[in-house]
């Protein structure tokens, strides 16, 4: 046993020794890889906090949430660390208690408020609590003109379809019509993307929630004017009437919008492969079913031309294969100042359990960076530096970027 313990401590010196002196003579992966364990080790002896002065007051309408949940950001430690090409992000990840799959969520200060897709009691509310099926649920919650609403998809009978309510009234303001197909409705797709644009003007993005091939009739409602299935709706408060036109169609599940200076930017899932990153412009067509640079379930090619046999708008990025992208929102301050005057983009995804930031100009990307996690991202929101990411079932990362020197 002696010997054993003997044999051991040198081997243990020799390797300290040789690691020193490659230390010292400036290899560097061996530099690297001491200072990253440093580093690392100290995170974990001596945790310090994530900064969340970015974290503003935001204004929200809380008198109509008495629903929902709360979770804390302030004094949470660093416990993990990412390192990019030119950057630090230092994070931790808060617990939230009974958190499943995100349905809606926003900032009220150093706090994050969060709903789940199948909060009982919002449902209860609503009146749809035996109609919700387990694709279905809240989708959104967002305010006009001071004015609450919640976007749900719902399956009343042989109905799969989605409304928009009023929550202080419960009244109706937007009811779309049934899916032409039920059966075949996937209700995870309805969109639910939103962007208030002005107090009295939100765009809302629905899909067309089905797995099936692109000649399905759920598909084709994407390109019928007559349909408000696969576009992105313009939502203006008149005299307390809600008015409704077609922003921009041809959309198969859009997501988070965003917008930075005079551009709005949404994401939308593919289908097997063909992720998108889209600039949206009123009265474009974005090509869902005609074209896709993803493929049919099944396997079958899906048209690649965005000139034939309709014009449509070719997106800023595509992900082959997916990644699940679900959220858009600007890059941390000094991210985007360092890659000035390029623009940059902050997208997150679920199947890839990441924040991904795309450099871009003039329509042309020119490159992306990840910070990899470990948990599928929903939704997220990027404040200065700080960065909240709501994920589905696994609590809320919230980190700070930094320069490396």
């Amino acid at each position: 046993m002696k010997k054993k313990f003997i044999t051991y401590t040198f081997f243990i010196l020799v390797l300290s020794t040789y690691t020193s002196v490659m230390v010292k003579w400036q290899f560097s992966p061996y530099l690297f890889f001491v200072k990253d364990l440093k580093k690392n080790i100290a995170l974990v002896i001596h945790p310090s906090f994530i900064n969340t002065t970015d974290l503003t007051l935001e204004t929200d309408n809380s008198k109509d949430r008495n629903f929902g949940a709360l979770a804390n950001l302030n004094n949470t430690k660093m416990t993990e660390s990412i390192t990019l090409n030119n950057f630090n992000v230092h994070w931790g990840k808060v617990k939230a208690k009974d958190l499943r799959k995100i349905g809606a969520a926003e900032l009220r200060g150093e706090n994050i408020w969060y709903v789940n897709q199948d909060d009982y009691h919002l449902i209860n509310k609503l009146g749809l609590d035996n109609k919700i099926t387990s694709n279905g649920g809240i989708k959104s919650i967002f305010s006009i003109n001071n004015k609450s609403y919640v976007y749900i998809a719902y399956v009343d009978g042989v109905c799969a379809t989605a409304r928009l309510v009023d929550l202080a009234s419960m009244k109706i303001a937007l009811q779309l019509s049934c899916l032409p197909d039920a059966e075949n409705a996937d209700l995870n797709a309805v969109g639910g993307g939103w962007l208030k644009i002005s107090n009295n003007t939100v765009l809302l993005s629905t899909g067309t929630p089905t797995m099936v091939n692109v000649d399905h009739k759920i598909n084709q409602t994407a390109q019928l004017d007559e349909s408000l299935w696969g576009k992105i709706l313009k939502l203006h408060l008149v005299n307390d009437k809600l008015m409704v036109e077609i922003f921009s169609k041809g959309h198969r599940n859009p997501q988070g919008i965003v917008k930075i200076g005079k551009d709005i930017f949404a994401v939308e899932h593919g289908p097997m492969g063909g992720d998108e990153i889209n600039r949206i412009q009123k009265g474009n067509n974005y090509g869902w079913p005609i074209q896709s640079l993803g493929s049919q379930y099944d396997l079958e090619s899906i048209n690649k031309s965005y000139i034939k046999p309709t014009m449509t708008q070719a997106p800023l990025l595509s992900f082959v294969p997916s990644i699940g992208i679900s959220d858009i929102d600007k890059c941390p301050q000094i991210y985007t100042d360092y890659y000035a005057p390029n623009d940059c983009l902050a997208v997150s995804s679920m199947r890839g359990k990441a924040i991904d930031f795309i450099v871009h100009k003039n329509g042309a990307v020119l490159f992306t960076e990840k910070i990899q996690f470990k948990d599928r991202i929903r939704k997220f929101f990027v404040r200065g530096n700080t960065i909240v990411a709501v994920t589905d079932f696994k609590g809320v990362i919230i980190g700070n970027l930094s320069t490396l020197h």
